[in-house]
């Protein structure tokens, strides 16, 4: 005899295991450099709650018109690094931004042998 399983309990264990609780997001933006684009990219990540693990930047390109920046965030959730994507991509003279999210392992898994 098995027990009877609301549905909404099913529907709430799927997606607990469907979407992870902390990911790892990766951005590299290009944009013309500007003396103001740092604090522009910055911003977002700030006004959301995040404080990135990693920023860099370098001046790209023969004569160096050109900024690239990494900028990246752990322990987020997958819903925030979405939103600094997005409003990464709405900076004002931002030509490209590339993101890669990771999903975190739990703190006791290790890596393969």
């Amino acid at each position: 005899m098995s027990l009877p399983v609301s549905l909404p309990a099913v529907a709430a264990g799927v997606a607990l295991f469907a979407q992870p609780r902390t990911v790892r997001a990766f951005f590299f933006v290009t944009a013309p450099a500007d003396p103001g684009l740092l604090p522009r990219l910055i911003e977002p990540v700030a006004k959301l709650g995040a404080v990135p693990s990693r920023i860099h930047a370098s001046r790209e390109w023969g004569d160096g018109s050109e900024l690239s920046v990494e900028l990246r965030l752990a322990g987020v959730a997958p819903r925030t690094a979405e939103l600094v994507e997005f409003a990464l991509r709405a900076v004002v003279g931002v030509r490209q931004v590339k993101a890669v999210v990771e999903t975190e392992r739990p703190a006791g898994l290790r890596a393969g042998p």
